[in-house]
């Protein structure tokens, strides 16, 4: 972590990003699981991560969550460093035009709602990465975007060292949506980093409770856990 805060020895130019390696393998087709079989024993149609039936319509991820893509993230999070998160939301957009098409079809255009996180870590931190990313997201594809759309009002202990099973309950009612607020039809509700799922499902549901249809979360990097 003190490598990481100081920051030094990872590079997050725009040029590093651009060599990220993006995950080529099989993917869940509903929650975009990373199945491959050099990373978990299972099948698309088999997914454990699909057995509660996620609140969201499906979701993808680009790189696996270690090496340098966890370091970069962790040293922008974490350690407060400037990252190109244009280059970020341009890799996405290219799998989103490349790899995912089927997915996204030209006359899709959801809302991107960017993640929110807690006041005090913004105070913190000065920024939302998945809103930088999300923004850039969004210009690129001529899409809509709605950082303030979604709030956060609870769930105030990090996600980042809790037990799988306590991540769930950590953010269960901590999203909302203000009074009044017009819901899009689509919603694509991005982040950085998916683990448990328990972020994207809970912000789901309080997107779907205030009346948002069809909703895709896609998050930069996925944990294999």
């Amino acid at each position: 972590m003190r490598r990481l805060l100081g920051g030094a020895r990872t590079d997050l130019s725009a040029a590093a990003i651009r060599n990220w390696s993006a995950y080529g393998g099989e993917e869940c087709p509903r929650c975009g699981a990373f199945t491959g079989s050099n990373l978990l024993r299972t099948t698309p149609s088999s997914c454990p991560s699909c057995a509660a039936c996620p609140p969201f319509d499906f979701a993808r991820s680009l790189f696996v969550y270690g090496g340098c893509v966890r370091e970069g993230i962790r040293a922008a999070k974490y350690g407060r460093r400037p990252v190109a998160a244009e280059a970020l939301g341009e890799r996405l957009f290219e799998a989103i035009r490349g790899k995912w098409s089927d997915r996204f079809p030209d006359a899709y255009r959801p809302t991107v709602i960017p993640v929110p996180i807690r006041p005090m870590k913004y105070f913190h931190r000065g920024f939302n990465l998945p809103a930088l990313v999300g923004r850039a997201l969004a210009a690129l594809a001529g899409w809509p975007y709605s950082p303030l759309l979604l709030r956060r009002s609870g769930g105030d202990s990090p996600q980042a060292g809790l037990r799988l099973d306590a991540r769930e309950e950590n953010v269960r009612e901590a999203f909302r949506v203000p009074a009044g607020a017009r819901m899009p039809a689509c919603v694509l509700l991005l982040d950085d980093v998916y683990t448990s799922g328990a972020t994207a499902a809970a912000c789901a549901r309080a997107l779907k409770t205030a009346g948002a249809g069809h909703i895709v979360v896609l998050t930069a990097a996925r944990a294999v856990l």
